[in-house]
């Protein structure tokens, strides 16, 4: 199992395969991320009207067949068919793609882990499909102390990390910079926070030219 993040799947194809209660929770989740899946099925949950009309979704009403899935980035299998859901992971992980198979994840390629986001954070946990129900126990347990605080923390050594790239040349001073910056009093207090910007900005001005 490799752990990885993948930047622009708002841009990617990305078909999920089934229509039902499970399905339209995946597109739920797909969604927080901007992605807007095609999902075939021949029936679909009744909640999948009004994804469509909101343009969350595009819907192709029919059996699910390898001309639907093979230009695929990412396929996500979860019909309440265990041999649809096997034969197109079968040639899916033959062709070399990303492919999840939500009830038998040994089938596909990729899973799907539990996650929760604080604006830039995202928490992710996976237990390699041992058991998705200690993954969300997990997940929950890890957000509760990383709570909507770190939203706009984040927010912050965002913009501190980006200042000391470009206007401070020496980089022991960078590594100090950045180390205070993650103390946890920045954390707790806005104050500290536009008090710490302050000090930076004015011992290294933004318009100083540097060469690293």
């Amino acid at each position: 199992m490799f752990p990885i993040m993948l930047e622009n799947m708002d841009q990617s194809t990305i078909v999920l395969v089934g229509g039902g209660h499970v399905a339209y929770h995946k597109v739920l989740n797909l969604h927080r991320f901007g992605i807007h899946p095609t999902v075939v099925s021949p029936v679909f949950h009744p909640s999948f009207t009004k994804l469509a009309q909101q343009g969350m979704v595009t819907l192709k009403h029919k059996k699910a067949e390898w001309e639907d899935v093979k230009d695929a980035f990412l396929t996500l299998l979860v019909t309440d068919s265990e041999t649809v859901n096997d034969h197109l992971a079968k040639l899916l992980k033959d062709a070399g793609k990303l492919v999840v198979h939500a009830s038998n994840p040994a089938l596909g390629t990729a899973q799907i882990p539990a996650v929760t986001t604080r604006g830039k954070l995202i928490i992710s946990v996976s237990t390699s499909g041992a058991s998705p129900s200690l993954a969300k126990k997990i997940r929950t347990e890890i957000a509760e102390t990383y709570d909507e605080r770190y939203e706009d923390y984040l927010d912050f050594l965002s913009d501190v990390r980006q200042y000391v790239k470009r206007n401070v040349a020496d980089r022991a001073e960078r590594r100090s910079w950045l180390k205070e910056v993650i103390e946890p009093i920045y954390l707790h207090n806005a104050e500290e926070r536009q008090t710490f910007l302050n000090d930076l900005q004015r011992i290294f001005p933004a318009e100083q030219l540097i060469n690293s």
